[in-house]
C-alpha cells in the first residue's frame, strides 16, 4: 500500500509498504481523509524534528474494513491517543496523560497511509449522514470540546477565543451552545468571514485595543487561547478575562511566553492547560465530539477548504502552511 513518510529534510516521500494486519482487538480501517494540524506544520517547518520514515496524520476519518465490533463499511473517526491501559491515568479514563503515551502520527504510525490497524476502542462510528472525510474533523472538534469542558462555563456566559485557526473556530462552535456572546481574534480576512458565519458576536485583530474595550464592557468569563507558537496570547488572555475568570491554553507554544503574575494573582484568574481530550465523568470527550459532529455538519463542511490526494502530500502541507491562500483545514485523501 502507499504511505507518505517523513524524510531527512522534514518533507514527505511517497513509499510502498506492506499492508497493515489487524492484531486481536484491532480494527482495520481504510483511511479516507487525514487532516493537517498545527503540530504537523511545526514538523514540516523543522521546528519539531520528526523521525525519518515515520508516518504522520492524526486527524483521521475512514471506513471499517474488518476486525472489531463495528460492521464492515461503517464510517468512523479514529481517536489517535494510544495509552498503555495500565497506568493510573489510563485506568482513570485519561489516556492522554499516560506515562507511556503514544500518539498516532507523532510517536506511533499515523494515517497518511491507505489502511491503518488500530485498537478497536479508538474507533468511533460517525452519526448518520456524516462522511468519513468530514469525520477527520472530529479530532480537532474533540480538542475544542475538552477546552470548553475545562472552562466549566454555565449557560449564559461570555467568552473570548484567541486565534481563528481550526481549533479556535471549533472552540467558537462549541462555546456558541453555552454562551450568549463569543468574541474571537482573527489575523486573516477569510478567518474573520468564517468566524462571523459561525456566529461570533465580534471579531478583532489580535492584540487590538477594540478587543480590550469589548472585554471591559462584557466581562468575559473565559478566554480560550488557541494560538501558541511565539505569541504573547497568555498575557492577552489574562488581561481580557474578568476577575475570577479562567484562561484555557490550547495552543502549542514553541517559545516561553511571559505571564502577568500580578494580575493572575490579584484578580484570581485561573490558568489551565488543555491537551487533546480525556473523559468528562464516564463519557469520552472524543466520543462526545463524534456524536456532536452531526449537529455541526453544515458548519464543518465550511472548514475543509482544500483536499489533496496522497501523491500531492507536500503540496497539501505547503497549502496548509500558507494562510494567505485562504485555507482553514487542509486534508489529504490517502486512497485517491
Amino acid at each position: 500500500m502507499n504511505v507518505a513518510a517523513w524524510t531527512e529534510d522534514h518533507h514527505l516521500a511517497i513509499e510502498s509498504r506492506p499492508e497493515a494486519e489487524p492484531a486481536p482487538g484491532d480494527t482495520l480501517v481504510r483511511i479516507d481523509a487525514a487532516g493537517i494540524c498545527g503540530t504537523d506544520l511545526h514538523m514540516y517547518r523543522g521546528e519539531f524534528k520528526p523521525a525519518v520514515g515515520a508516518i504522520p496524520g492524526h486527524e483521521l476519518g475512514g471506513v471499517v474494513e474488518r476486525g472489531g465490533p463495528l460492521p464492515a463499511g461503517t464510517p468512523v473517526a479514529i481517536e489517535p491517543v494510544v495509552g498503555c491501559l495500565e497506568c493510573g491515568p489510563c485506568r482513570g479514563g485519561m489516556p492522554h496523560r499516560c506515562t507511556a503515551l503514544k500518539l498516532m502520527g507523532i510517536s506511533a504510525p499515523g494515517g497518511l497511509q491507505q489502511r491503518l490497524a488500530v485498537r478497536s476502542a479508538n474507533v468511533y462510528p460517525l452519526p448518520a449522514g456524516m462522511s468519513p472525510v468530514l469525520g477527520s474533523l472530529v479530532e480537532p472538534l474533540a480538542v475544542a470540546v475538552r477546552g470548553v469542558h475545562l472552562a466549566e462555563l454555565p449557560f449564559g456566559s461570555r467568552a473570548i477565543v484567541l486565534g481563528a485557526g481550526s481549533i479556535g473556530l471549533m472552540s467558537l462552535l462549541v462555546l456558541r451552545k453555552i454562551c450568549t456572546e463569543v468574541a474571537i481574534t482573527a489575523r486573516y480576512p477569510h478567518q474573520r468571514e468564517l468566524a462571523l458565519q459561525l456566529g461570533a458576536a465580534a471579531v478583532f485583530e489580535p492584540g487590538s485595543r477594540d478587543l480590550r474595550t469589548w472585554a471591559k464592557a462584557h466581562q468575559p468569563d473565559a478566554v480560550l487561547e488557541t494560538v501558541g507558537g511565539e505569541a504573547d496570547t497568555l498575557t492577552e488572555g489574562i488581561f481580557n478575562v474578568r476577575a475570577g475568570g479562567v484562561v484555557v491554553a490550547l495552543g502549542v507554544f514553541t517559545g516561553r511566553p511571559s505571564i502577568p503574575a500580578f494580575r493572575l494573582v490579584n484578580d484570581e484568574v485561573r490558568l489551565i492547560g488543555s491537551v487533546m481530550y480525556g473523559r468528562a465523568g464516564n463519557d469520552s470527550e472524543f466520543g462526545a465530539a463524534a456524536r456532536m459532529s452531526a449537529d455541526y455538519r453544515d458548519e464543518l463542511a465550511l472548514f475543509q477548504t482544500d483536499l489533496f490526494p496522497l501523491k500531492r502530500a507536500n503540496e497539501a502541507f505547503d497549502a496548509a502552511n500558507d494562510k494567505k491562500r485562504n485555507t482553514i483545514k487542509v486534508a489529504i485523501l490517502p486512497n485517491e
